[in-house]
């Protein structure tokens, strides 16, 4: 299969599942070109990377992996600008003739607009549905504000009108509540003798938000807000420059890694950390959060996706998501035996599609999507999820 039948499914209650692969090219992802030293043909990930280092006892390593982590990860992520992609390149090679920055700029605008396209295939998928019913779920792992803040611009140009529930209420302070999930707006005549629904997509976030911030014993929703508190110290550029070239090097090793001299002082860890466990994102060693409010609404949106996808006639539709994630993968397995569900899973390459194999292979329900070259985001929007489709279609 190498689309998804959107005329069959269309009316259908719409989930999507949304991995970092969507956001690759305007952030990093956790990959690693080092190799595993234990097998060389294995992939390494800071994920199984800072599992060996904490198994290992090495303290001092594992927190400079973190600090790396945050450095190029975390940090582009809480400074985003999504401003700044839509306007002009300012650097020395403004007339775009080629310089790295330009094309930095320009793969950057790229992720930016394979989003807009996304949101506005959706919101023209969920205008053909039936009244009342013009809805879906957007589930991502993903903590970046790509989606609602790329919606806010569409809403913004006036040419969609829809709404974003990202599960949050309140006028000047907003705060996160699953219960907001179930919201659903509609608009009446002046006289309120008419009603109808406008589409509307609720964005779950998994992993957390760059956007989130502990309160109390509740998380507010701050979409102006960009501090993180987190604070590398000078003396430790010089080593994360090091590490950076052991990690991004392909032909260094693990063991590359556990022999690197780091010499990183108590005080210095004790304050990498002790401000980084109140980043309101998951930890990427076994997908914990820190923080227990945080742990709490994580489960809760599990508890969520597990009953949207227990729902009849219910769709997932999985894109640039590894399902590494195993409460994600256990759910979405056990929620399987709903004869009723149909599930997508687009697999980047035939490499990616014989490890969703291995995860999914007995259940008949779930269709595996494989183009001839790679499935990137464009693909994704130009040939398997294209809602030019339904033209012509009546509801």
């Amino acid at each position: 299969m190498n689309s998804i039948p959107l005329r069959e499914i269309y009316q259908h209650k719409l989930n999507f599942l949304i991995g970092a692969g969507a956001s690759s090219g305007l952030f990093p992802t956790l990959w690693l070109a080092v190799r595993n030293s234990d097998d060389v043909n294995a992939e390494e990930t800071i994920e199984t990377l800072a599992t060996k280092l904490d198994a290992m006892g090495l303290k001092g390593h594992h927190t400079l992996l973190f600090m790396y982590y945050y450095k190029k990860i975390i940090e582009p992520v809480c400074k985003f600008n999504i401003d700044e992609i839509y306007s002009d390149h300012a650097g020395p090679c403004a007339d775009g003739s080629g310089c790295k920055e330009c094309e930095k700029h320009e793969k950057k605008r790229a992720v930016i607009a394979n989003y807009e396209i996304f949101i506005d295939s959706i919101i023209r998928l969920l205008q053909q549905k039936s009244e009342f019913s013009k809805r879906c779920n957007i589930f991502t792992t993903n903590y970046d504000g790509c989606i609602p803040l790329v919606a806010d611009r569409i809403i913004k140009n006036g040419n969609l009108a829809f709404h974003i529930n990202d599960g949050s209420s309140g006028f000047v302070e907003k705060t996160l509540q699953a219960k907001n999930f179930n919201n659903y707006l509609c608009e009446s005549g002046v006289f309120g003798r008419n009603s109808t629904d406008i589409p509307q997509i609720n964005l779950v976030n998994f992993h957390g938000s760059a956007y989130w911030r502990k309160n109390g014993e509740t998380i507010s929703v701050d979409y102006g807000s960009t501090d993180t508190n987190v604070v590398i110290p000078p003396e430790v550029e010089g080593l994360l420059t090091e590490l950076d070239a052991i990690l991004n090097d392909k032909t260094k090793t693990t063991e590359d890694v556990f022999g690197f001299d780091v010499d990183l002082n108590e005080h210095t860890i004790n304050e990498f950390w002790g401000a980084y466990k109140k980043l309101p994102i998951v930890n990427p060693t076994k997908w914990k959060f820190h923080e227990t409010v945080f742990e709490e609404h994580y489960y809760q949106m599990l508890r969520l996706l597990s009953y949207q996808l227990e729902e009849p006639n219910s769709v997932l539709i999985s894109f640039a998501f590894s399902f590494a994630d195993e409460h994600i993968l256990n759910l979405v397995r056990r929620s399987l035996s709903n004869p009723k569900l149909q599930v997508y899973v687009c697999c980047y390459n035939e490499k990616e599609k014989k490890s969703m194999e291995s995860k999914f292979n007995s259940y008949r329900n779930v269709n595996l999507i494989v183009l001839d070259g790679d499935l990137d985001f464009s693909q994704f929007n130009s040939v398997v999820f294209n809602a030019a489709t339904l033209r012509g279609i009546d509801k």
